[in-house]
């Protein structure tokens, strides 16, 4: 979504000499990546669409993976952007040339290509992460991880393991029971789930969402419910007090057995991880033929999984719903002034201005990098701000007749400082999550509300920058 927001601006502001390198063999990066079955996303989809191109077709409120796909490609379409995409393109290495100001980005197909910007809208869930338990590689069913599904395997009849409990197998436990003989589902931590307040939209949903007054006025008020829900991460305020009393609620709708629920409270602070919205993840746990399994797995056997009970439970298939190794760039090698690897700038962590730009990496600009998630929102609230910020600094860049702009070092200190201070002691620092590094650094979050992060955004100082590489005299 990051990358097609990112062309779409290029295009509308009548810039045409770029390219768009995919990895994936088609559109959508997460979306494409992500088809297992009862993948959607999980804000309202009036939000999770582009301001400038709202879509009238969503079929429901939380709109299911494929229709998000078939948004984005209506997208690619309606903009032109076709020509620019390179599918089946990933960038082996990227190196800023300081003496021309220009980027050199190599590909796997051999390429080498020359730009004055490089924008890295990888996304930081990218790449798929399997679990790291003794005997997996053994496992002699068939094995899935939920970011790479694969359809041609046959659930119907069949006894299923799912590892993880986070926001994808609250998604997929459900649609998994409906054929599966068996299902098993591994818990290491319980997670906080509240109701989702999803509805099909019908034809006059539709038909009013083509008017643009209205379209608006929905995606505000969604925009404002989503800003109220931020509220509930904040210790002691009523919104806390409520989402904490709907959480108990919905688990006591959802399980009427009580050591059932007890496995399902969570044991750390609403807000900690990512929270779940489901309104069919209790009740599919409560069905006599699945099975919540909260003993550690010590090791996988050909034949099934093996808990530290000494129980081995017989499966076909292994799904593995965990995640995502966090990258934030670095998943491609990237060097820049001096020959600086940003692996080695990010030693103890992502960290970035305003998710935006890394000092010592000049004209590199990321999409959603660090400290731009939010457990309260839709992403795109965050990328075109991001967008606007990068185009502008494009236009300044040309505007000073230089060739490159780069963050001043002190610049990104003081804002990460600052950043750091407020996260700890907040919610997110009280539990192991994706959101934080192994150093216990928070990599992910930004600590306010959304409208302090277009504040933010929308006010450029060019002052925290140095330019180099005059191209007129």
């Amino acid at each position: 979504m990051s990358g097609l927001c990112m062309a779409i601006a290029l295009k509308r502001a009548g810039r045409h000499d770029f390219v768009v390198l995919e990895k994936s063999a088609g559109l959508g990066g997460t979306w494409w990546d992500n088809r297992y079955p009862g993948a959607h996303v999980d804000v309202p989809a009036p939000l999770y669409c582009y301001s400038f191109a709202p879509n009238p077709r969503w079929r429901e409120r939380f709109a299911a993976a494929g229709e998000i796909q078939a948004y984005m490609a209506h997208c690619a379409e309606r903009y032109g952007l076709q020509p620019h995409l390179h599918f089946g393109r990933a960038i082996t290495s990227a190196q800023f040339d300081e003496d021309q100001g220009l980027w050199r980005i190599d590909t796997d197909a051999g390429q080498t290509l020359h730009a004055r910007h490089f924008v890295c809208s990888t996304g930081p869930l990218s790449v798929p992460r399997w679990p790291q338990i003794p005997g997996i590689e053994s496992f002699a069913g068939a094995r899935l991880h939920t970011a790479r599904w694969d359809a041609s395997v046959p659930i119907a009849g069949r006894r299923v393991a799912v590892i993880g409990t986070g926001s994808t197998a609250a998604q997929l436990v459900p649609e998994l029971a409906r054929s599966a003989v068996r299902l098993h589902v591994f818990q290491r931590t319980a997670n906080w789930v509240l109701p989702r307040m999803d509805r099909r939209y019908g034809a006059a949903d539709r038909l009013l969402a083509r008017w643009p007054p209205y379209a608006a006025l929905v995606r505000a008020g969604w925009n404002a419910v989503l800003e109220l829900g931020r509220r509930g991460f904040d210790e002691g305020t009523f919104m806390r007090r409520t989402l904490l009393q709907q959480a108990e609620a919905h688990l006591r709708r959802g399980i009427t057995n009580e050591a059932l629920r007890a496995r399902l409270r969570p044991p750390y602070p609403l807000g900690c991880k990512r929270i779940i919205y489901s309104n069919h993840y209790y009740p599919t746990l409560a069905q006599p033929q699945v099975e919540l399994v909260t003993e550690g797995i010590t090791h996988i056997t050909p034949q099934g999984i093996v808990t530290a009970d000494g129980q081995e439970r017989a499966i076909d298939v292994l799904v593995c719903a965990t995640g995502f190794d966090v990258q934030h760039a670095v998943s491609v090698p990237i060097r820049g002034r001096g020959g600086r690897w940003l692996a080695e700038a990010w030693r103890d962590g992502p960290q970035a201005h305003l998710g935006l730009s890394v000092a010592g990496f000049p004209n590199l600009f990321m999409m959603l990098g660090p400290n731009t998630a939010t457990g309260h929102t839709s992403t795109l609230l965050y990328i075109e701000p991001g967008v606007r910020w990068v185009l502008r600094a494009m236009q300044e860049v040309e505007r000073r007749g230089q060739r490159w702009l780069d963050l001043k070092p002190a610049v990104m200190q003081a804002f990460n400082d600052g950043l750091q201070g407020r996260l700890q002691g907040s919610v997110w620092s009280q539990c192991r999550s994706w959101y934080r590094a192994d150093n216990g650094r928070n990599i992910a979050i930004w600590p306010g509300s959304t409208r302090e992060y277009r504040r933010a955004v929308a006010a450029q100082n060019y002052a925290e920058f140095c330019f180099g590489g005059a191209t007129v005299a």
